[in-house]
């Protein structure tokens, strides 16, 4: 039995076009599935913590199809994970993890894989911690959350934030530019973004960040739609892996940013790479945090580690 849970809003619609094409084939071969459909922010979480706390005994296959979201918000509703096999159709805007992992774009293929179950992984989680979190310039407490791909405080987490209230967004999607939005975005914020001082505690290590525009914890390559800002990084190491982008001008961040496209923004000293178990990221203003594109609040102060091999992926 195969549990689908389908995004149909992802990337203005897409998702439930795509749903209809990977239906056809299930029914086509007369597969054996439930399928559920998301209808607001948080619904994915509450539906398979719903469908878990069910499972008493066997392990449940879900099936996400939609964005990196989509798939994030479905691993916050996960109480055991030994219960559970997750394979991923991608309908949104970055499809980070896809394109990670090598899944089609296109869904009858990925269900294809699925199905045969070609390729498997055992991979690790991430989480983060708010020890300091604010919103609306408020002092708030966020819960921990868990990350699939990766996730970021500073310039990456303002572009995700931005985007995620932009007007433009799903009309750039329609016409298949929603990539535009990004850059828009990415942009302005590059404008406005302070670069603020902090420190990274990084396996009881203390760096001092001297002017940081952003830093990403990784457990993948990729991140926000096809920077490959961790080249090194593998799924299953028990490791994070960090980029940390410092002490630059924002011309010269404009000129570091689109090497990263292809990983080569490594060879510029003002990229520290880092590889660790946990990191304690700490900076001397609040900033924007992101977990796989996703964001709940500003942070002064965030934990991030690896909880190991959680996830056992089928694609």
């Amino acid at each position: 039995m195969y549990y689908f849970i389908v995004n149909p809003s992802s990337k203005t619609g897409l998702g439930e076009k795509y749903w209809k094409r990977v239906q056809r084939v299930l029914d086509e071969k007369k597969i054996e599935y439930k399928v559920a459909f998301s209808k607001r922010v948080g619904h994915v979480e509450e539906i398979v913590k719903k469908l878990t706390a069910e499972s008493k005994k066997d392990k449940i296959h879900l099936v996400i199809l939609g964005g990196d979201g989509t798939v994030n918000e479905a691993v916050q509703g996960i109480e055991d994970f030994s219960k559970v096999v997750i394979s991923y159709i991608p309908t949104g805007s970055s499809n980070d993890l896809a394109r990670d992992m090598g899944i089609s774009r296109n869904p009858e293929e990925a269900l294809e894989a699925i199905l045969k179950a070609e390729k498997e992984s055992y991979m690790d989680m991430g989480l983060v911690h708010y020890d300091e979190a604010y919103l609306n310039g408020e002092m708030v407490q966020v819960p921990d959350r868990r990350f699939m791909v990766g996730c970021g405080m500073g310039f990456d987490a303002a572009v995700c934030e931005e985007s995620m209230r932009s007007k433009f967004k799903n009309i750039l999607n329609k016409v298949k530019l929603g990539k535009l939005t990004y850059l828009g975005i990415a942009l302005k914020q590059l404008i406005q973004s302070e670069m603020i001082d902090g420190k990274i505690i990084l396996d009881g290590e203390e760096i001092s960040i001297k002017r940081m525009f952003f830093s990403v914890a990784m457990v993948h390559h990729y991140q926000g739609g096809g920077f490959k800002f961790c080249p090194d990084a593998k799924e299953d190491d028990g490791l994070l892996d960090f980029c940390v982008a410092a002490d630059a001008s924002k011309l010269r961040v404009l000129r570091i940013l689109p090497t990263a496209y292809d990983g080569k923004h490594i060879r510029f000293k003002e990229i520290k790479m880092l590889r660790g178990k946990k990191a304690t990221i700490e900076a001397a203003k609040p900033m924007w945090v992101q977990t796989d594109g996703e964001v709940k609040a500003q942070a002064r102060k965030i934990t991030v580690s690896d909880l190991g091999k959680k996830v056992h992926f089928i694609y």
